[in-house]
């Protein structure tokens, strides 16, 4: 169970991501899968990182740093997504009963 502690905090950066990205889709037209997008570019972002840095440090400190920057905005894209997934849900449910 100490090995998943270290988890705890991407999965509520991801929560409050979600949050913010609720918010802004109340009150302006930005949309879910734009919120998406961003996060799938972070993920991808430090991924390129990684790709160019790892084959000029001989060390490779800097390319296991990427590697989990990219790790912990997995999972914050997967909490994101399993948010947006029960917002669907939830909506879709909504909708049948009031209909």
């Amino acid at each position: 169970m100490e090995g998943l502690a270290v988890y705890i905090w991407p999965v509520l950066i991801g929560a409050a991501y979600f949050a913010i990205v609720t918010l802004l889709k109340k009150y302006t037209r930005f949309g879910y899968k734009f919120g998406f997008y961003l996060a799938l570019a972070l993920v991808l972002v430090f991924l390129a990182i990684f790709w160019v840095i790892a084959s000029q440090d001989p060390s490779g400190w800097i390319g296991l740093a990427m590697i989990i920057m990219s790790i912990f905005a997995s999972v914050s894209l997967a909490t994101y997504l399993l948010g947006w997934f029960l917002v669907s849900l939830t909506s879709k449910k909504q909708e049948k009963i009031a209909a």
